[in-house]
């Protein structure tokens, strides 16, 4: 059911908010084994709808279960970013976005799993154990934001707020069978919201249909003081073209020969093409000359931002404090230590690599080289089509524990995801059949959200017989 629907029927009286409540909860606790939630606390839903009830003002999500990433502060529950070092931490204050969600009257049902500081892509490196893939349990369900995109594919949540910072919205997206959408850079406010990498990071949405994101982004994004990344415009207001047409729209594509992509992905692709060709588009293939490179410069420019912020995690302030020290080198070490998983380490490790000043920080300066050099490059395609249409993930999700003893497997999707970070980019990936597949993503120019959010729209209006 869509955000208007559910909530005009609770406003109506023809759904009874609190009967709602008691079946999904009942859900919630029935498909424990999927490891969605890392917190889920009932009467703190069940105090939220005493509070809705006794409001005048019935906002525009009133009543809508929504979930929140684990890196998303929400006071009252405890946030732990999907690690043992914040596994008792309860934050203070909610975030931007969770106080615009709640003055709207939506209902925050939990804080969802997700891989350990979002690092990783398929939520294995989670402190709590892997999230399951609805679609099939022994699959994993992409990540980082996998609990978002569970939650969503499961009928859990309506609407669920993740992160991304090189696909951990769209990729999870695609792997659960969701739509997965990440705004252009600066549009929602991310005061609230844990780091993993300044420059790339961003709150995504992700929900069963375009219309859902849309009406959530107007809620959600929007100009922030508390940020001094965000837009300038106080409200987006967007307002998708539902009468949108893809004749004479120029629209970029690639050639996926260059890639190594899963023959689905790629069969998939083809045939989403095919259909936005019989819909009157003038498909072009573009030539890439950087785009192969852009995992390769978001690994040095995401781990030297990683080995940053995460430098603030040291036990001293707040967060996990190791018992075993007798110096303050070994209260350092033995905390970080005991408190972070492999993954995390490995990223600070390469991070604090690329930018030791004994090497002049030479690969991360070439990284950012290179990455002007994308952005420029996508820019200027950009002046030659509408928007450009890749796969979403190069690969398709893969069995729990299959790939863990391969470090490298976690960046092996994201060729298509991350130079949209990398490039301060909007982005939607959008199924085109049931089950698990491949899924079509948009790019759009920065700004240009409402072009890629009409066309998503129309395309699934197209297939929503298939799906």
């Amino acid at each position: 059911m869509k955000i208007k629907e559910l909530r005009d029927n609770f406003i109506k009286d023809e759904l009874n908010l609190e009967e709602f409540y008691e079946e999904l909860i009942k859900k919630i606790k029935d498909s424990s084994d999927l490891n969605i939630f890392i917190t889920f606390d009932e009467q703190d839903v069940k105090s939220q709808i005493e509070e809705l009830k006794n409001k005048k003002n019935k906002g525009r999500l009133y009543g809508v279960p929504v979930t929140l990433k684990d890196n998303i502060s929400y006071k009252g529950l405890r946030m732990t970013c999907g690690s043992k070092a914040l596994e008792n931490f309860n934050p203070v204050f909610n975030a931007t976005v969770v106080k615009r969600l709640k003055d709207e009257g939506a209902i925050i049902l939990g804080k969802v799993n997700m891989d350990e500081f979002a690092m990783g892509s398929s939520s294995e490196t989670s402190y709590y154990g892997p999230t399951r893939n609805p679609l099939d349990p022994e699959l994993v369900p992409g990540g980082s934001s996998s609990g978002s995109a569970a939650s969503v594919a499961a009928d859990l949540a309506v609407i669920s707020l993740g992160s991304d910072t090189g696909g951990s919205v769209r990729q999870p997206a695609q792997y659960c069978n969701v739509i997965g959408y990440i705004p252009s850079y600066g549009s929602i406010s991310r005061c609230g919201v844990v780091s993993m990498a300044n420059t790339l990071d961003q709150v995504g949405i992700l929900s069963k249909n375009v219309e859902d994101v849309v009406e959530t982004l107007n809620i959600v994004g929007g100009h922030d003081e508390m940020d001094m990344t965000s837009t300038n415009k106080e409200n987006l207001d967007i307002e998708i073209d539902k009468d949108y047409d893809f004749k004479n729209k120029k629209i970029g594509i690639v050639d996926l020969n260059l890639f190594d992509i899963d023959d689905t992905v790629k069969e998939d692709y083809l045939n989403s093409l095919n259909l936005i060709r019989d819909l009157g588009a003038d498909l072009v293939e573009l030539n890439f000359e950087f785009l192969k490179y852009s995992t390769s410069i978001y690994t040095v420019v995401m781990a030297s931002e990683v080995s940053s912020n995460m430098s603030r995690f040291d036990g001293i302030r707040f967060g996990y404090l190791t018992d075993d020290y007798n110096t303050t080198d070994e209260l350092y070490t033995n905390t970080r230590t005991e408190s972070f998983g492999e993954e995390v380490q490995r990223r600070i490790a390469l991070g604090t690599m690329f930018l030791a000043s004994d090497s002049d920080q030479k690969i991360y300066k070439q990284g950012q080289k290179v990455r002007n050099l994308l952005s420029k490059e996508f820019q200027e395609k950009f002046d030659e089509v509408d928007f450009i249409l890749t796969p979403t993930a190069t690969n398709l999700p893969y069995k729990i524990g299959e790939r863990v003893d391969d470090p490298l497997a976690v960046y092996d999707s994201g060729t298509f995801n991350v130079p949209v970070n990398l490039c301060g980019l909007c982005a939607i990936s959008v199924p085109i059949r049931k089950g698990i597949s491949g899924s079509l993503q948009f790019i759009g120019n920065r700004f240009e959200d409402k072009e890629i959010l009409s066309a998503a729209y129309s395309l699934e209006r197209s297939i929503r017989n298939e799906l």
